[in-house]
């Protein structure tokens, strides 16, 4: 996996809007609509920029895939691809790191 693989998919996503449909500050299944894009995001922007993630911040990141990945269908379906696109950033980071 290269680095230009993880720039690619955190520039698409940022490219695209946030779902209207999905309520700001609220949880679908086990994770904050928000908060769960901007943690994901954050980590793969340390990854990104060449930093290793702490033992911590690993765990934290694979925690927050598999928690999203286990809620991607309590998200109304139109916004269900937008959080795929945030699991994918969040596996390709942990490949990096």
């Amino acid at each position: 996996m290269s680095s230009s693989e993880l720039a690619d998919a955190m520039t698409e996503h940022l490219a695209g809007p946030f779902p209207q449909s999905v309520t700001k500050g609220e949880d679908y299944g086990e994770v904050d609509a928000v908060m769960i894009d901007a943690d994901i995001y954050g980590w793969a922007q340390t990854v990104l920029g060449g930093s290793a993630l702490s033992p911590l911040d690993r765990t934290r990141l694979q925690l927050a895939a598999e928690e999203l990945k286990q809620s991607i269908s309590a998200f109304p379906s139109d916004a269900q691809g937008y959080y795929e696109r945030v699991l994918a950033i969040a596996h390709l980071a942990l490949a990096r790191s």
